[in-house]
């Protein structure tokens, strides 16, 4: 789980957190994943998910104080009832020639704010607004009832030799995560973020927080949160 400035975020497949290596996730091409989102401050802060480039939530997510969200679907067009699920595939050949290759192919960029503390004064009407950040956007907030149970249809990952680790994340399956707009008051000028970079291929299956690091030279299987070899002492995190 990445942490930043009392925001805490992770990638999840099949409900279960994967492993960061430093800013990098491993997934299955063909898998499906949810962005999960916890906000640790004591005031709401509102999130942008940008997903290979493209704001997955127009207007941005509000999360209240001490509450999770685990965003699996974009918004489009304001549907705030349903939606496609985020899936990551292979960016092929064929993909390129007929999409193109994307500056943030294959990033998960958060970019988030905290509303200003309330003060010890009656609110100016014009400092509570529904379009304060961004310009134009509507604030979205997670409707509780759906944001702690969010389910997901993960897909085998493909059998075709992989050409490379480099995917994007495209339409998945149908899912009907649903969203309820919110006034936010004034936001906090700093903007805080996060990135994480998503690599593929063809493993049996998602490297989660879980996982045990098997060490390279005495092949030892080692605690999830170890760094080096508790038999030998090698470096657990390898890096060529």
């Amino acid at each position: 789980m990445m942490y930043e400035s009392k925001l805490a975020a992770a990638i999840k497949v099949d409900g279960k957190v994967l492993r960061e290596f430093k800013d990098t996730v491993h997934i299955p091409f063909g898998s499906e994943y949810t962005v999960l989102l916890k906000n640790l401050n004591t005031v709401r802060a509102v999130a942008n998910v940008f997903i290979d480039g493209e704001n997955a939530v127009p207007g941005g997510l509000v999360i209240d104080p001490g509450r999770e969200v685990d965003l699996e679907r974009w918004i489009k067009n304001g549907n705030l009832t349903e939606g496609n699920r985020f899936k990551f595939i292979e960016r092929t050949g064929a993909v390129e020639n007929h999409r193109g290759i994307g500056i943030e192919d294959g990033l998960v960029r958060i970019e988030f704010q905290f509303e200003q503390p309330p003060r010890p004064i009656v609110w100016n009407t014009s400092q509570i607004s529904g379009g304060i950040y961004p310009q134009g956007g509507i604030m979205r907030s997670m409707d509780v009832s759906y944001s702690t149970n969010a389910t997901l249809n993960s897909v085998t990952a493909s059998a075709t030799s992989a050409i490379s680790d480099v995917g994007i994340t495209v339409p998945g399956s149908h899912s009907t995560q649903k969203f309820s707009t919110a006034y936010v008051g004034a936001l906090e000028s700093t903007k805080h973020s996060m990135v994480f970079k998503l690599f593929g291929g063809t493993m049996p299956k998602p490297i989660t927080v879980k996982h045990k690091p098997k060490c390279v030279t005495c092949g030892k299987q080692n605690k999830a949160t170890s760094k080096f070899c508790q038999e030998c002492g090698t470096a657990l995190e390898i890096f060529a």
